[in-house]
């Protein structure tokens, strides 16, 4: 049988061209239709099946602060420059400081200066004690003999009150280098602790101070703060940051989401059109804010448990940038 193709009628074709619009219509409806029905769903009850957290992209962050009052003098990095161990970051320029180890030094010298004293009279004193043990031995002897003459009427009284007189002295003068020795000994021994820790304070002055030289402790990237020359600090004021070490992110794991996440899931990290694989180190038993550059005006939170992502070595994220987390449907994660 020979198919006979239906041809539109002149009559009311105006009316089919019509109907075959309307379905069309009817279709682009209907998708948007389940479309909007499918973002709604997502919207109210998605973040309990899909794992879409916000996170942001960290490294080590070491701070680099004044350790005295001071001026900048000169800024030897900008920002985003790459540093190694011992790199020279700021110059700084400090009046108290210079003072401060002038005032140390000059102490450190007195007291080096009374530890000579000291030392030059105990060795005095250690010369001139044998000598005055043996006046005051010998001395005693003298009066002994005195005494047994003396019994017997052979010495004249003052001749033997001479010699009791000069007992006398050189047992004091025994006894006084005696207690001389004893005292500059004590004087000496603190002397010198007192004169090693001024030394010491002149050392490590000196090595915070370094002529006013800041460098770099770590390895790593400049961050974004970098001060200016001129500008004035104060102790502790923070000079600019250092990011180095191993990358990572804190993610803000939705309120909502029903399946447990647990340590060694890989995951995705998608930032712009850049992305990468991530692994879960840690779910810190923690709740945070959410940043304010996260929080939906819609849909406020007020905070969110935190997870711990580790990033491969070589990664195309910035530090400090948001990412997205994706990969997990219903516990299940595609991510391997």
């Amino acid at each position: 049988m020979k198919y006979i193709r239906k041809r539109p009628r002149i009559d009311n074709l105006d009316r089919q061209q019509r109907s075959a619009s309307g379905r069309l219509g009817r279709s682009v409806y209907l998708a948007f239709l389940a479309g909007l029905v499918l973002l709604l769903g997502n919207y109210l009850v998605g973040g309990m099946f899909i794992l879409s957290a916000d996170g942001i992209v960290l490294n080590q962050r070491f701070v680099v602060s004044a350790s005295y009052p001071a001026t900048i003098t000169k800024v030897l990095v900008s920002e985003g420059d790459s540093v190694t161990e011992g790199t020279p970051l700021v110059e700084l320029e400090s009046f108290e400081m210079v003072k401060e180890i002038a005032d140390l030094s000059v102490r450190t010298s007195e007291l080096a200066v009374r530890e000579g004293e000291l030392r030059g009279k105990a060795s005095t004193i250690t010369e001139l004690l044998p000598l005055a043990q043996r006046s005051a031995r010998e001395s005693n002897d003298a009066v002994a003999r005195l005494d047994r003459v003396s019994a017997r009427g052979l010495v004249l009284g003052t001749r033997r009150d001479e010699a009791l007189t000069a007992n006398f002295q050189a047992a004091e003068r025994y006894t006084e280098l005696t207690a001389q020795a004893g005292v500059t000994e004590n004087e000496l021994r603190v002397v010198e602790e007192s004169r090693q820790v001024a030394s010491n304070a002149v050392s490590k002055m000196n090595a915070i101070y370094n002529q006013g030289k800041i460098r770099a402790v770590v390895a790593g990237v400049v961050g974004s703060k970098i001060p200016v020359p001129g500008q004035v600090v104060r102790l502790g004021d923070e000079l600019l940051q250092i990011n180095g070490g191993k990358a990572y992110l804190f993610a803000y794991l939705p309120d909502q989401y029903l399946f447990s996440i647990t340590k060694g899931m890989k995951v995705e990290v998608r930032g712009g059109n850049e992305s990468s694989i991530g692994t879960i180190e840690k779910v810190l038993p923690i709740a945070d804010a959410l940043p304010a550059e996260f929080q939906n005006m819609l849909r406020p939170r007020d905070r969110s448990r935190l997870i711990r992502i580790a990033l491969p070595e070589k990664h195309p994220f910035a530090v400090t940038q948001k990412v997205v987390i994706r990969g997990c449907i219903a516990g299940w994660c595609w991510v391997r």
